[in-house]
């Protein structure tokens, strides 16, 4: 990845953040989630059909781009359950459990 391919990265990881994070403010944000990686997969199907020649090498390729994405959905999302475990007070505040009567 080029310097200018990772800043466009980081850009639009930036972007999308942000508009899921302004969506939260009318929309629950387990909602926000879901759309968000119900969008991911079907772009992600796209980028596999639109990089195949036919119909027939994407009928082939599906099982490995499946197990390849799903495969860096689970380390990315492993990194970033990670680090909030590490920075929790400093990303989502000091919370305290409500008394249980």
């Amino acid at each position: 990845m080029t310097k200018q391919d990772d800043d466009n990265f980081w850009e639009l990881v930036d972007h999308f953040i942000e508009q899921a994070n302004q969506s939260c403010d009318q929309v629950d944000p387990g909602i926000v989630s879901a759309a968000l990686l119900n969008a991911a997969a079907r772009f992600n199907a796209f980028v596999v059909a639109n990089e195949s020649l036919d119909k027939k090498e994407y009928a082939e390729e599906v099982e490995s781009a499946l197990n390849f994405l799903t495969g860096r959905y689970r380390e990315t999302l492993r990194e970033h359950l990670d680090d909030y475990r590490e920075n929790y007070v400093k990303y989502i505040g000091n919370k305290t459990a409500p008394d249980i009567e």
